[in-house]
């Protein structure tokens, strides 16, 4: 873990899934309230009330019987003032994706698809109850050769139950092209800003992953990559105290004033001025 950055691992568990009550993000304000990075999924799930989360610079309103889910990596800010309660489960990739099959979920979920993240999703109070307690149950018992297929059994069902959810109530905003450049980018964005590598990576002709991407996103490719590494530098720079050149040098540039000048312009700003204004 880079030093002086607001990253939480996940913690030492015999297996890498925990379920917590949501009454400790009220406990840690001067943590959880700021901006911080994580390296593992959460599943928030509201029993009663309102809260407003800020993920990736963006407000979203998580209501009574609805679940968020926050992708790893993302920037968090918890609500630590209204009147809620429900439970948040934290999970690791390596503890999901046991099978072919649920590395497949990850990749292709739409409730995980990088350009739409964290849509509220409304859940049955008594599935989500019973669930959260059964995971909670076994995950208390002593570690066993059958805890952890049972543990991820449940958690299985409460992702899958969220997607089919979800997909009754928004059209998918994926194929598998766009979903495979998207991961393509996610993997590579760092090292390559360009167009042709991924066209070439993917096997695809340059117009029609433009016609895919630009109907799926109405963003062209290379647009739709400088947006997603301008997402990874805001994140950077709300929640570390690295400086703007060491963020542009982890982002791919060899120089640091490429970097502000590519900052400013997608933003309007210069690093140092974002970063002024999330930290107020």
């Amino acid at each position: 873990m880079e030093q002086n950055i607001k990253t939480f691992e996940f913690k030492d568990l015999p297996i890498e899934i925990e379920v917590k009550d949501l009454g400790f993000v009220k406990e840690l304000p001067k943590l959880l309230a700021l901006p911080h990075k994580v390296t593992f999924y959460q599943i928030v799930w509201l029993s009663k009330g309102e809260a407003i989360f800020h993920l990736d610079f963006r407000d979203i309103t998580l209501r009574a019987n609805e679940i968020l889910i926050i992708s790893a990596g993302q920037v968090c800010q918890f609500d630590t003032t209204s009147d809620y309660s429900g439970k948040m489960i934290l999970f690791t990739d390596e503890f999901f994706t046991v099978t072919e099959l649920d590395l497949n979920f990850l990749h292709m979920a739409e409730i995980l698809n990088p350009v739409n993240l964290n849509k509220t999703v409304s859940m049955c109070p008594q599935l989500m109850g019973s669930l959260t307690s059964l995971l909670e149950e076994e995950l208390k018992h002593t570690d066993d050769r059958f805890q952890t297929g049972i543990a991820q059994s449940y958690l299985r069902v409460i992702l899958l139950e969220t997607e089919r959810r979800l997909k009754t109530i928004y059209s998918p905003t994926f194929n598998n092209i766009g979903r495979q450049f998207y991961n393509a980018v996610e993997k590579h964005y760092k090292e390559n800003r360009n167009t042709e590598f991924y066209v070439q990576l993917l096997g695809i002709n340059e117009k029609a992953l433009s016609k895919e991407i630009k109907a799926l996103t109405d963003k062209t490719p290379k647009v739709y990559i400088d947006s997603r590494i301008i997402l990874e530098a805001k994140r950077m720079l709300s929640y570390s105290n690295l400086s703007a050149k060491e963020i542009g040098f982890k982002l791919g540039f060899d120089e640091p004033t490429n970097f502000a000048k590519y900052f400013r312009k997608h933003t309007g700003v210069t690093p140092t001025q974002f970063r002024d204004s999330v930290r107020k």
